[in-house]
């Protein structure tokens, strides 16, 4: 039996992403899809439909307006709804809690943070049984709002902690790929530590010259997994660096670049890039 899922974002290189990872992970899934809310209106009062996964900055009938909207048909109130969002502020979440929203995604996620957020929703509805839904996935920083609770910092990527190495854990983190940081013909080899779509944090071994915070770089991001694709040339800026380490001879830095005007291109391979390696 097929799981009818409504896939409703503007940015169609997102919606291939998500379409991707349903397809892979929920082979008896079927995605609907539409670039904005009144479009997603116009299904909804024409076909079934057993989960909404809804972006919230959208021309027209936003994905808050939209929510608003289910939640007032009683036809359609019933009906799982997952906003995805890079709002992640308290007031936002709390908007969409008001509003009725069943859970809370940010953006960037990964596909495991995606499959969790929509396995979840899909079992509480009785759409999909446990066994069918396989093991738990991580529910990454907005699992069960937990922001609401102070558990949470706000941040998509993770805590403030777990950025600047400051949190205890007995595992290494998994490094995610390799970066080439070039400026004023230097360059200078690093570990993706933690990536986003708008920054990277890089683990990088300390040299005679490093890069000034607000020095402008380009930088070359290479993916862990073989099958991934690099993003060539990205124009950045440094926005941070730190001794890893508490001690005057620290051996490595903690280098955090923020992405400046990346081109269509480069953010929809940011964005396989930050899916493919969780």
């Amino acid at each position: 039996m097929k799981i009818r899922i409504l896939l409703i974002d503007d940015a169609s290189f997102i919606r291939d992403l998500i379409k991707r990872t349903l397809r892979k992970y929920l082979p008896q899934g079927e995605v609907i899809e539409a670039a904005d809310g009144r479009r997603a209106q116009s299904i909804l009062n024409r076909q079934p439909i057993d989960l909404i996964l809804s972006d919230w900055e959208m021309p027209g009938v936003s994905g808050e307006e939209l929510l608003q909207w289910v939640r007032a048909d009683e036809k359609l109130a019933q009906i799982p709804f997952v906003m995805i969002t890079s709002l992640g502020g308290k007031e936002h979440i709390m908007r969409a809690v008001q509003a009725g929203v069943s859970d809370y995604l940010g953006k960037p996620f990964t596909g495991e943070e995606l499959m969790h957020k929509v396995q979840k929703a899909l079992v509480k509805s009785g759409k999909l049984n446990k066994a069918a839904a396989g093991p738990a996935a991580k529910g990454g920083p907005f699992s069960s709002l937990e922001i609401l609770s102070g558990k949470g910092d706000g941040m998509p990527g993770g805590s403030l902690e777990a950025l600047t190495g400051a949190a205890k854990s007995k595992e290494s983190p998994k490094l995610k790929g390799t970066a080439l940081v070039s400026w004023e013909d230097i360059e200078f080899r690093c570990m993706i530590k933690h990536i986003s779509i708008d920054e990277v944090l890089l683990v990088c071994k300390r040299a005679a010259q490093h890069p000034s915070v607000f020095a402008s770089v380009s930088v070359t991001l290479s993916p862990g997994n073989q099958a991934g694709q690099a993003i060539n040339d990205l124009g950045a800026y440094v926005h941070s660096i730190s001794a890893v380490e508490k001690r005057r001879d620290a051996e490595f830095l903690n280098l955090v670049l923020r992405f400046e005007s990346p081109t269509d291109e480069q953010r929809t391979l940011l964005s396989s890039f930050i899916l493919e390696n969780p």
